[in-house]
């Protein structure tokens, strides 16, 4: 949609929008985001609709990914974690939740009848997977 398309009142909401984030992002402290992170080089990226679907490794019939460059980035954790060579696997999630939730899921299919044990100070997102995939807490 280009800004053409939208109504005054929706233009004026996402200039609303657009002055709050800039506002709060100047005083955004505790939580662990970059905000002096310069995208703009990605900006032309933004057209297409990206979607690295599926294992990295293994290819797909959908064309519009970044799947070379996510093995990339798994290469150098890897490396950075001294993972044996060829005994590695992983993707590049979309964030914390996603990444707890795959981390459950592989143990629950590792492990059936195990317990997971976890204190308070755990990531919010770690009760919630328990709860959805019906794993026994204690």
């Amino acid at each position: 949609m280009t800004p053409s398309n939208l109504s005054p009142a929706d233009r004026r909401r996402l200039d609303e929008l657009y002055k709050r984030l800039g506002a709060c992002s100047a005083r955004n402290v505790g939580y662990p985001t970059n905000q002096a992170f310069d995208y703009s080089e990605l900006f032309r990226f933004l057209e297409f609709s990206i979607n690295n679907v599926g294992d990295p490794f293994h290819s797909t019939n959908y064309r519009l990914n970044t799947m070379e460059f996510e093995r990339e980035v798994l290469a150098d954790f890897a490396r950075y974690t001294r993972a044996p060579e060829g005994e590695w696997w992983g993707y590049v999630t979309s964030g914390g939740t996603e990444g707890n939730m795959y981390g459950l899921y592989v143990a629950r299919e590792l492990f059936p009848d195990g317990i997971c044990y976890f204190s308070e100070d755990t990531h919010y997102s770690v009760a919630k997977v328990l709860r959805l995939q019906h794993t026994a807490t204690s």
